[in-house]
């Protein structure tokens, strides 16, 4: 603990606001700093601040059945998003952790990925694509579990479901099975009989759902909401104002930062970890080209890769030498994502000054 806050009692580390030094820790009770700063960044949302956003058309039945009710809720639904995200993030150290994805353990993936949910105001109530990210992790974990197995038949059965389970809360998900399978071809030789079993458990879920609505003779229901929208191109016919510049801008800035860590990503792993890295850009591309596979613009969607980003985030920063530039690359995306937020008010107040 003296460590942790030594630096406040030397003169020039009080220059700016340390943030990152408390996450450096490995410890479990830095889950409450954790907890506090999910809270503010969900604040605006908690205190009503601005409204939710309307819901996708590309909803899931199981969404619909188990969150439907909080849209007409606007505060539980922030509650339920904060909630949501806490829980994501302590499975996304945990993971990071399990498989020394880090190197060094420590909240950086926890914090990186609460960031990256959070950076935008569609971000911060319940939605369906917030609630298939829960399940992600959960396939990565089962795909990292398969490294140089010998019996891998339950991990790929369970890679395969989770990504199934979670096309069932917001389908688009859906395409995350590509990515899932690439993972397994990554780690592994990917035999005949272990792509079976990965088709398997990718249609259980599925299969399972739409029996139940066929017993219901609600088949054709599920067949429209789960398949009917998935196989669509974007129309690019977005509205593009201030609020939508900066929102682009922030994705590009969270990416910049990426970027500029990708070189050190792979010179210090091993071979193991870049077969892991490897899994995760995976993911990320993914998600990013099945942004081209909807009618129209959600932002919510971009939330689908957020565990790769959180993750290579964290990996970006812990890689950087100088802390002090750490903190200020941190520091300057977190007055950003705040701007963003209350962008209604920021810009009015610039518009009535000039």
């Amino acid at each position: 603990m003296s460590s942790l806050f030594s630096g406040f009692c030397r003169p020039s580390r009080l220059q700016l606001p340390i943030v990152l030094i408390f996450f450096r820790s490995n410890q479990f009770f830095v889950a409450l700093p954790l907890a506090l700063y999910i809270i503010l960044l969900h604040l605006g949302a908690l205190t009503g601040a601005f409204q939710p956003p309307g819901q996708s058309a590309e909803v899931g039945l199981l969404y619909q059945a188990l969150f439907g009710w909080v849209s007409t809720e606007p505060f539980y639904a922030a509650v339920a998003a904060a909630l949501l995200v806490f829980i994501q993030a302590i499975v996304i150290n945990t993971l990071a952790d399990e498989f020394r994805l880090m190197g060094e353990r420590n909240w950086f993936p926890g914090l990186f990925y609460a960031l990256t949910v959070s950076a935008l105001p569609e971000f911060l109530f319940i939605s369906a694509p917030l609630v298939a990210a829960t399940f992600v992790p959960f396939s990565l974990w089962r795909i990292y579990n398969a490294y140089q197995k010998p019996n891998v038949a339950p991990a790929i059965l369970d890679g395969a479901l989770w990504i199934g389970v979670a096309s069932l809360f917001y389908p688009p998900a859906l395409w995350f099975i590509v990515a899932a399978f690439a993972g397994f071809e990554v780690v592994r030789v990917f035999r005949f009989h272990e792509r079976l079993v990965f088709l398997i458990g990718f249609f259980i879920p599925l299969l399972l759902g739409w029996l139940w609505y066929f017993w219901a003779d609600r088949g054709g229901e599920f067949r429209a909401s789960q398949w009917g929208n998935l196989f669509q191109w974007y129309h690019f016919d977005a509205v593009i104002d201030t609020k939508t510049l900066l929102k682009t801008a922030l994705i590009v800035l969270l990416a910049l930062v990426f970027l500029l860590g990708l070189g050190s990503l792979y010179s210090r792993k091993g071979i193991q970890s870049q077969k892991f890295a490897s899994v995760l850009y995976w993911f990320l591309a993914v998600g990013a080209v099945s942004v081209l596979l909807n009618s129209a613009w959600h932002w919510a969607h971009l939330l689908l890769p957020a565990s790769s980003m959180g993750i290579m985030l964290s990996l970006s920063f812990q890689s950087m030498r100088n802390r002090r530039l750490a903190e200020l690359w941190h520091l300057g995306i977190l007055l950003f994502v705040f701007f963003i937020q209350f962008a209604d008010y920021f810009l009015s107040l610039l518009y009535s000054v000039f």
